[in-house]
């Protein structure tokens, strides 16, 4: 489960990121203070959906899905592959609302000294990935969930599940493929080499940092 990401990007960054590798008509509407260190779960995202052919829109959405708050349903800001293969609901949405989550890394908490520390996973050469991820619309406001898959071996020791990741040239593919074609990403990241986790300096408590030390 990965309930904390990091996206250190903005909006026309991100445009300007995709327009050197695709051509296409890119539609920004998203406010550049949405960048954040530590994004949690109900945070408004930057999202990335395709509009029409080659058309894009880089928009804000709610990351989380909840069906019923008034009964308090539970938040779904991940959304397993192997549900999504399985439960037709599921299938419909990955089939029609697909989008992406730009990221710069994501969180993992490991135990140091008897204390859970959060630990940043990045890509050694992509400052910037996608998580493909889909979205529904209720009450006006589109609300997306990340897709999650099994651990690379990378990952294994230090969690039981992973955000699908895409570096940029194959996000538009995930959006623009067909429903079959968009599920063939939808696997472990595949460059282990490629990943690193170091100790999340930025958003250690006192707690934690005296944990460390000791």
């Amino acid at each position: 489960m990965c309930s904390f990401f990091q996206n250190k990007e903005t909006g026309i960054s991100i445009f300007k990121k995709l327009k050197k590798n695709f051509d296409g008509k890119f539609e920004v509407e998203v406010s550049d203070v949405l960048n954040k260190i530590k994004i949690s779960p109900t945070n408004k995202v930057i999202t990335v959906k395709r509009t029409s052919d080659n058309e894009y829109s880089i928009f804000e959405s709610n990351w989380g899905i909840q069906f019923d708050k008034v009964k308090k349903s539970p938040l779904i800001y991940n959304s397993r592959i192997e549900t999504i293969k399985e439960k037709k609901y599921w299938n419909n949405i990955f089939k029609r609302n697909r989008c992406l989550l730009p990221a710069t890394g994501f969180f993992e908490w490991k135990e140091i000294n008897k204390t859970k520390i959060p630990h940043l996973i990045r890509l050694k050469n992509e400052e910037l990935f996608f998580i493909p991820s889909i979205f529904i619309n209720m009450d006006g406001k589109e609300h997306t969930s990340m897709v999650t898959t099994e651990p690379n071996i990378f990952m294994k020791s230090i969690h039981n599940r992973m955000p699908v990741i895409l570096e940029t040239e194959n996000s538009l593919k995930y959006l623009s493929g067909s429903p079959e074609e968009a599920m063939q990403y939808c696997i472990p990241y595949p460059e282990c080499e490629n990943m690193s986790v170091e100790i999340a300096e930025e958003i250690l408590t006192e707690k934690q940092k005296k944990a460390i030390e000791s």
